[in-house]
């Protein structure tokens, strides 16, 4: 019986022991920055996502052509290949495919947290390299967020902006100072730590949507 006893006593230490072991590598399969692609039903276009912390965003910039409010840089089709359209405010508060809508402040709020706050943000939503971006360029892209320096067009002279330079996103959010100003990011790699920042709503800006 005593035998039996240690011989017992022992097995559970031993499971418990175990245990611990097996839960880390659950939580090691579990994939970090989980990516795939989906269809936008208007055109077939696919699109890539990524999950980043609790959302899961677009990986690349909306491309959806519109009858107005919508612009190819410089007028060039062949740039929305690459960046998308640039949308006016209007526009692009109902230009969501299903299943995906414009960020609000707090949800591009909520990614720049999940990505270590305003101070680290920057580089790892930006694509690495000098393709999209002129040097230097810092961006390190491990969120796999991937975002292009895509300018703006603005509507109060009709011009085109800053390709190259630095890109800001939508948001359905208004400033709470100025009506015709909103709040969303902005990726600049002159002011890296400061991607939540209010721009004039007359800019014509990318679209990053959010899944509902």
């Amino acid at each position: 019986m005593r035998i039996r006893s240690a011989q017992l006593s022992i097995l559970i230490s031993s499971i418990f022991f175990i245990l611990p072991g097996c839960s880390e590598k659950e939580d090691d399969l579990t994939p970090e920055n989980e990516t795939g692609t989906f269809v936008d039903s208007r055109d077939q276009k696919t699109y890539q996502w990524v999950k980043i912390g609790s959302q899961t965003w677009m990986a690349e910039n909306l491309a959806y052509q519109t009858s107005s409010g919508s612009w190819a840089y410089d007028n060039i089709e062949s740039n929305v290949a690459i960046y998308g359209y640039l949308y006016d405010w209007d526009t692009a508060q109902t230009v969501a495919p299903v299943g995906w809508h414009l960020p609000s402040q707090a949800e591009w709020q909520t990614l720049v947290n999940s990505l270590g706050g305003d101070g680290s943000a920057f580089d790892k939503l930006c694509e690495s390299g000098t393709s999209h971006w002129e040097s230097p360029n810092s961006g390190t892209n491990t969120s796999k967020f991937t975002a292009l320096s895509s300018g703006y067009f603005d509507q109060r002279d009709n011009s085109f902006n800053s390709l190259g330079n630095l890109t800001m996103f939508h948001s359905t959010t208004e400033s709470t100072n100025n009506n015709t100003f909103a709040v969303g990011l902005i990726l600049n790699p002159n002011y890296p730590s400061d991607v939540i920042e209010g721009r004039p709503k007359a800019l014509a800006l990318p679209i990053r949507c959010v899944k509902d």
